[in-house]
């Protein structure tokens, strides 16, 4: 009888004529599989903080800094590296110690690399679709910045990299002799626009500092529209305030992102002012006031958004229709069959140069939108 047992797709045959070896073989791969434990396959991300663990990093005010410089000939002074980080965190408001024997409740870790060792799967992880996320076919310069708390290394970690991934090559053009110092030094650049500070204090949950950094005149818009965007995925309430008055910001991808914002947050407090941003915006803020609106109405069906979308669809640009068309799907209220299906029977009348793609994309979205409502929208 030829009795098995798979497990990690590994078959263990009964004892046959010639099977001894891969008798004992596959036994000696289930025992250490059995010692080591079932990995945990809820584990598709990195580990969750405990309670205790985000309560002591919203408190967190003292970080040591630890730095790390190498190049293809070894370790080299990181202390270039290591005062721009230093100086980056002191413009969030914290106090940055370089001796670890000096009170801290936080170590953020910098290692920097002329050429980024592989180092596999982590045992939790997985973050790819985060902005900075570590890459696994990077092989370049690149920085990794972690942090470290009670000792231990918590799974987060943001990764900075240059434009070129060959260093030596790069250095060449460049007319530098030294690869390693000048990747080195262009990592150094890098890490004095990357926004892994603001990364940081979202991830500890403190959304103060974030809004402190908003209000300074001097910080540029891209800095902006990355702190609103954090804020947002934090649905951080305090910031609302914050957060409308930026709608009204000179530069539209700094508007275009609070309005998105407001909408992840879900308050409806924001609903007036994005309604006023559907009414009197460009077409481009338009767009981005009815996202955050469609996020919103779900969350507030007793809102006035539903009404207040259906009277703007007819004369918007088409891309804008479309978003509309989105947002109201997003809603479930059956009030906007009737709307939609005269609507969508109305672009369905169009032809020759008036389908144009931007059409093509309307309809199909109308599609989606009306199907929902027993799956009949239209004779076709």
């Amino acid at each position: 009888t030829e009795v098995f047992v798979t497990g990690y797709g590994v078959t263990i045959w009964g004892r046959k004529p010639g099977m001894t070896l891969q008798l004992a073989a596959s036994g000696l791969f289930m025992a250490i599989v059995l010692s080591l434990g079932w990995p945990d396959l809820g584990m598709a991300r990195r580990e969750t903080l405990t309670a205790d663990q985000k309560a002591q990093l919203k408190r967190a005010e003292r970080t040591l800094v630890e730095a790390l410089a190498l190049t293809e000939r070894g370790s080299t002074d990181p202390g270039g590296m290591a005062g721009i980080v230093t100086a980056r965190l002191k413009d969030l408001g914290y106090t940055v110690v370089r001796d670890p024997e000096q009170p801290h409740d936080v170590i953020v870790k910098v290692k920097c690399e002329e050429s980024k060792v592989w180092e596999g799967t982590t045992r939790s992880g997985g973050d790819a679709d985060v902005p900075g996320a570590v890459s696994r076919l990077w092989k370049g310069p690149a920085c990794q910045v972690s942090y470290r708390l009670d000792g231990k290394t918590i799974g987060w970690r943001h990764e900075v990299r240059t434009e070129f991934q060959d260093a030596r090559e790069a250095a060449r053009a460049a007319g530098a002799d030294d690869a390693g110092a000048y990747a080195l030094a262009k990592l150094t650049d890098r890490l004095r626009e990357d926004p892994f500070p603001f990364l940081l204090a979202a991830e500890w949950g403190q959304a103060d500092r974030l809004l402190q950094v908003l209000r300074d005149p001097e910080m540029k818009p891209a800095q902006k529209v990355t702190v609103i965007s954090l804020l947002g995925n934090m649905f951080a309430v305090e910031a609302m305030p914050q957060l409308t008055h930026s709608l009204t910001d000179s530069d539209p991808a700094v508007a275009k992102a609070a309005a998105v914002a407001i909408g992840t947050i879900g308050h409806r407090d924001g609903v007036p002012a994005l309604l006023a941003l559907l009414k009197t915006g460009s077409p481009d803020l338009r767009m981005a006031a009815v996202n955050g609106l469609g996020r919103i109405a779900p969350l507030h069906p007793e809102a006035d958004i539903v009404p207040a979308l259906l009277d703007a669809l007819p004369g918007a640009a088409v891309t804008v229709q479309t978003e509309i068309v989105r947002a109201l799907a997003k809603t479930q209220d059956r009030r906007t069959r009737e709307p939609l299906q005269e609507f969508n029977r109305r672009m369905r009348t169009l032809s020759g140069p008036e389908v144009t793609p931007q059409v093509v994309e309307l309809r199909r979205a109308l599609g989606i939108a009306l199907d929902q409502f027993d799956g009949a929208h239209s004779n076709e």
